[in-house]
């Protein structure tokens, strides 16, 4: 089985080089909400959401737009036949790891699988330009062949803020931001804040560890990537780090409307030791979320799945009214 999954992850990256179709997506299953003694979802937590980037898959993408559920309030925008390593493959993927996330089973309908679409925005790393230390110590260096990773050298005080300002950059069409960190020593990643158009909290995008122990812990050996929502009605994401979940509040500010200012400013916020941290595939993206409908086939090679794209309504409430759609 090992054997088997290995030749197809080295069959996506070759399709790669020809197709462009094979992508590293993020893998995300929506919380899974208590219910009442009516069947009604409640703010009781059963499982909390799960949000895996760098999933390999091959997509081949139908265009195709459906509008047989619009009575619902949301239309198809989109078919794919998405293609992924088998089930023992994925499970060894240290996020997906059943000995660390219990949760994980398999790949169901309504799950989401989020393929990147654009980059919108890519704030630089390739310098300093920009950068500059908030309420810590800190310098900036591009690094890397043609400036690939920033690198932030913490002086005497290391917890705190650092951040980056391109006031006026247009933003606007992205959803999501993507980044992959590394470390030299102890250091806590706690959060990021994406300011709108001012400096105050009321232009804030906050997406900040939600107690003490969900600060991740930087690893200094392989990257870790954070890719989160950013985009208005999110209350809660996750980064996972080796099948362990560490909890993030999304806070949105009073004046704060996505898709409707420019950015002003990134903050980052860690906590640790004399350290350096290093950032590198940074940037604003627009997404495209694909809803997992019918499963065609597990086998020992690969799984398919039948995905549509659409707009409107969320899962859930399409859940909870029992719309039927075409599946591809």
């Amino acid at each position: 089985m090992g054997k088997i999954g290995i030749n197809m992850s080295g069959l996506l990256k070759k399709l790669s080089f020809r197709t462009g179709q094979s992508r590293k997506i993020v893998y995300y299953r929506p919380i899974i909400f208590g219910k009442d003694e009516y069947g009604v979802e409640n703010n009781s937590i059963i499982v909390n959401e799960i949000n895996v980037p760098s999933v390999p898959a091959y997509i081949r993408n139908i265009v195709d737009k459906d509008y047989v559920i619009e009575r619902g309030g949301h239309s198809i925008t989109g078919k794919a036949r998405i293609f992924l390593p088998n089930l023992a493959t994925i499970k060894n993927y240290p996020n997906l790891d059943q000995d660390t996330n219990t949760y994980f089973n398999d790949i169901t309908g309504f799950d989401q699988l989020i393929d990147y679409d654009r980059t919108v925005y890519t704030p630089t790393v390739s310098s300093n330009t920009g950068w500059a230390a908030g309420t810590m110590d800190s310098t900036f260096a591009g690094q890397g062949y043609g400036g690939t990773t920033l690198t932030i050298t913490m002086g005497s005080t290391v917890s705190g803020t650092f951040s980056y300002t391109n006031s006026g950059a247009n933003i606007l069409e992205s959803d999501r931001l993507t980044f992959k960190l590394k470390a030299s020593g102890a250091l806590y990643f706690k959060g990021v804040n994406v300011y709108g158009s001012g400096t105050s909290d009321a232009w804030k995008y906050g997406i900040n560890a939600s107690s003490t122990s969900s600060n991740v812990l930087v690893p200094t050996g392989d990257w870790i990537t954070v890719d989160v929502p950013y985009t208005s009605g999110t209350s809660l994401s996750s980064v996972y780090l080796s099948g362990s979940r560490y909890g993030f509040n999304v806070t949105q500010g009073a004046s704060w409307k996505n898709g409707t200012y420019n950015l002003n400013n990134l903050e980052f916020d860690v906590s640790g030791a004399n350290s350096e941290l290093k950032i590198k595939e940074l940037k604003f993206y627009k997404s495209s979320v694909w809803h997992v409908q019918k499963v065609n086939d597990y086998n020992d090679e690969y799984m398919a799945f039948d995905c549509v794209r659409t707009s409107g309504k969320r899962d859930k409430i399409r859940r909870a009214y029992g719309i039927e759609y075409n599946t591809p």
